[in-house]
């Protein structure tokens, strides 16, 4: 028997901060393919670009398909050295080979792989993330890492360096099942358990795809996002059954979604019983204790806030050190901001130096910038060199 591709869907946004979609996808059956571009101006939509489009007219092995993968990461890095105003752009990819009877998945990333059977949803691959790292380590919980300050922070990305690893998964597919990709700006906005209900509920993948943006975007929109979905089923050869017509190709970002607008908000209704006022007096001393309460907590705070410093990786990703605390409040309130950067890139730094030193460990601005300076002065090939490219 062979698997075949019965359905797909496929869509992106660019949400509800950002200002261009450097998501990129593709759906050229047998092969489908998210990628997530980062750099400056536009070099991530180029990165992104370029990862999907070395992946078009594949339909040999899982061979094939990493190495078409390394092939862009090569690309990715001669084009951002060779021209200054690419320098430092890379991306994630995320793509499936449906060869046989397998899903073959080649990732780089924190993109991911989702497989939907019998109504559960399992995520198939690892996010090459600082968070991810910590959440295997057992640093720290997955809700933790979703408000992680360094939770944008990937370990590996194509175009970072000349060379690069491409973790490829089989899984042996059954009928019926889907396989999701998608880009971190839609797993980081909804949770699992959602992705699911969505799936489920979708009356096709085409409807699931735009269902799951627009719940990104329903919860913030902090990042673009992309989904590409796939049904597959098997077809006997002895069947004598027609093939199924192959999926159409897409590399640009699917048609942007809109999310209308939130449900109009009415006032009470006049029949509505009030809860009785609160006297006068009482309610204003409960204000002025409020607020003595809060004006020593505030300045309690922002002492805090000035003093401690600790070592984080910037969105660039270099080492950094930071002044403030590790935490971010309920509506993207940051309470910390980066004070001095460095020019050590996160991905260049082992497993354990990544642990050892982005531990969110508090103290003064001198210890923090010692441990980056005894790194360096220790590891000197860690840096990376100005003015390349």
């Amino acid at each position: 028997m062979t698997l075949v591709v019965l359905e797909t869907g496929a869509c992106s946004d660019v949400g509800q901060i950002r200002q261009s979609n450097e998501d990129a996808l593709l759906l050229d059956d047998p092969v489908f393919a998210v990628a997530d571009g980062m750099g400056g101006a536009r070099a991530g939509e180029v990165a992104s670009a370029m990862a999907v489009a070395a992946l078009h007219g594949l339909s040999e092995s899982s061979q094939s398909l990493a190495e078409a993968i390394e092939g862009a990461n090569g690309r990715i890095f001669e084009a951002s050295h060779e021209d200054p105003s690419l320098l430092g752009m890379g991306t994630t990819v995320t793509a499936v080979l449906v060869h046989e009877s397998t899903l073959v998945i080649a990732h780089v990333g924190d993109s991911r792989a989702y497989l939907y059977r019998a109504g559960e949803l399992r995520q198939v691959t690892d996010d090459h993330s600082l968070v991810g790292e910590l959440v295997r380590r057992g640093e720290i919980t997955p809700a933790q890492a979703e408000r992680h300050p360094q939770r944008s922070v990937i370990t590996r990305a194509l175009g970072a360096d000349i060379g690069v690893e491409v973790d490829v998964i089989r899984v042996p597919a059954e009928p019926d099942d889907v396989l999701l990709l998608c880009s971190d700006g839609l797993s980081g906005m909804v949770s699992d358990p959602e992705l699911a209900r969505i799936m489920k509920s979708a009356k096709s993948l085409d409807e699931a795809a735009r269902e799951l943006v627009r719940a990104a975007n329903a919860a913030g929109g902090e990042d673009n996002s992309t989904a590409v979905l796939l049904r597959v089923g098997v077809r006997s050869e002895a069947d004598g059954a027609a093939p199924v017509e192959r999926a159409p190709v897409v590399i640009l970002p699917a048609t942007a979604l809109t999310v209308g607008p939130a449900d109009d908000q009415t006032g009470p209704d006049d029949s509505t019983p009030q809860p009785a006022p609160v006297r006068r007096g009482r309610f204003v001393m409960f204000a002025v204790v409020a607020c003595v309460i809060g004006i020593a907590c505030a300045g309690l705070l922002a002492a805090g806030l000035h003093w401690v410093h600790f070592i984080g990786a910037t969105p660039g990703g270099q080492l950094g050190v930071y002044q403030g605390l590790p935490l971010e409040l309920p509506n993207g309130i940051a309470l910390y901001r980066v004070v001095a950067i460095s020019s050590v890139p996160i991905a260049v730094l082992s497993v354990d130096q990544r642990t050892g030193l982005l531990n969110q460990q508090l103290g003064s601005r001198a210890r923090a910038q010692g441990e980056i300076d005894s790194l360096v002065t220790a590891s000197p090939w860690l840096q990376q060199p100005q003015g390349s490219g």
